[in-house]
């Protein structure tokens, strides 16, 4: 397995995402989405289940983002880069935004 690492901006995005689940929906959803979104990563960084896909995918197949993988969890995507043992979650983003000009800016 593994070792899973949050940037800050994942976690501050985490944070936001509590945040906003609890005030429409209350504490007991805002817990089990967040949940939801840590063990997809959890499992990402264990092997098991479908693979991450390129996040040039997103960007219409441009190279830029070699580096860089995403999964599609609930209504956000997780960017998430991937090393011999290290999985690193870059950022988090909802499907809603410009998914695509966010990540320029991360490449």
């Amino acid at each position: 397995m593994k070792t899973v690492v949050y940037s800050p901006a994942a976690l501050a995005r985490l944070e936001d995402i509590a945040d906003y689940t609890f005030e429409q929906f209350g504490e007991a959803q805002a817990e089990a989405y967040v949940r939801r979104l840590t063990l997809r990563v959890d499992t990402l960084a264990a092997g098991e289940g479908p693979a991450a896909r390129p996040c040039g995918v997103l960007m219409g197949g441009d190279q830029e983002a070699t580096n860089l993988c995403y999964y599609r969890e609930g209504s956000h995507v997780l960017i998430l880069r991937e090393r011999a043992d290290i999985l690193d979650v870059v950022e988090i983003f909802h499907e809603r935004m410009d998914i695509e000009c966010h990540l320029r800016r991360l490449t």
